[in-house]
């Protein structure tokens, strides 16, 4: 499990019971913060998520390309060389932009939808 999945629970919890005290005791200053750390808990719990959907995604794919590297080594000369470095491009954009990476692969997934099903 992703660090900021955890860390983004706590604070969400945090800013629950900040928010019911503020609530309790009539300090709105107190709820909005209390509202406000919960957002951002919540937040930090969804960046975490999208990390970790994108680390699934990467694997898939180097799943795929490695099973295609297989397929196709006896006929491309340097296929072992084009896969690993192919495999840690992949790896580091997925790492250090895990929406984009999600936003790429739903927009892939939905063009061989496109071509496999049509636009009936």
């Amino acid at each position: 499990m992703d660090e900021k999945r955890v860390t983004g629970e706590v604070k969400k919890a945090a800013g629950k019971v900040e928010g019911a005290v503020g609530d309790l005791t009539g300090d709105r200053k107190t709820k909005a913060e209390g509202q406000t750390t919960e957002l951002k808990g919540t937040i930090e719990n969804l960046v975490g998520q999208a990390k970790a959907a994108a680390g699934q995604i990467a694997g898939q794919a180097a799943g795929l390309a490695q099973d295609a590297l297989k397929q196709g080594r006896e006929r491309i000369p340097g296929a072992d060389e084009a896969y690993r470095r192919g495999n840690e491009a992949v790896r580091s954009y997925a790492s250090e932009t895990p929406i984009g990476t999600i936003l790429v692969a739903l927009g892939a997934g939905y063009l061989l939808g496109l071509l496999i099903h049509g636009r009936d």
